[in-house]
């Protein structure tokens, strides 16, 4: 019973963790990319605002989306608020977590609270993830003239901090 309950979790596990992956793509892997214009959307907040991406001109926007319960997501979102949110200031830099697996507002303050997120999060992010083509643990960076000029699988925050600050020099 022990070794049948032990194999059901771990096949569980198995296929959460494939469920939290992204796919094999050219944008999974490319990093910098050629700016382009970023598409406008507006979403709501779990914290009962409204975020608008044009109006956050003459800022660097991080998108970084994610999935209300995705393992990478969670583990990663401690650093992107250490390294980001709270390693620029508000006037220069803007994250916003976005949920592209449409969670409740009581699975995204789940959320919020594993991972001690202060950066404002999007409800029902899947159509702002269509946009921009972005599974959950992906990072998309807009420039200060909204223009997308970073996208990759994955939060490598060193990186991401690498190219805000040659977009903050600029």
């Amino acid at each position: 019973m022990i070794r049948m309950k032990t194999l059901i979790f771990l096949i569980l596990a198995f296929f959460s963790f494939q469920a939290c992956s992204n796919p094999a793509s050219n944008t999974a892997t490319r990093g910098e990319i050629k700016a382009a214009a970023a598409p406008d959307f507006t979403i709501e907040t779990l914290d009962h605002g409204t975020f608008k991406l044009s109006g956050q001109a003459g800022k660097v926007v991080y998108l970084f989306f994610i999935g209300y319960s995705c393992p990478p997501c969670i583990a990663s979102s401690p650093n992107v608020e250490k390294q980001i949110q709270k390693g620029y200031s508000d006037d220069d830099v803007v994250v916003i977590g976005i949920d592209v697996w449409d969670g409740t507002i009581g699975q995204l303050s789940n959320f919020k609270i594993q991972t001690g997120a202060t950066f404002p999060l999007g409800l029902t992010g899947s159509g702002v993830g269509g946009l921009y083509g972005a599974p959950n643990d992906y990072s998309v960076l807009i420039d200060q003239k909204g223009r997308k000029v970073y996208e990759k699988a994955g939060a490598d925050v060193a990186a991401i901090k690498q190219k805000i600050d040659e977009l903050l020099k600029e």
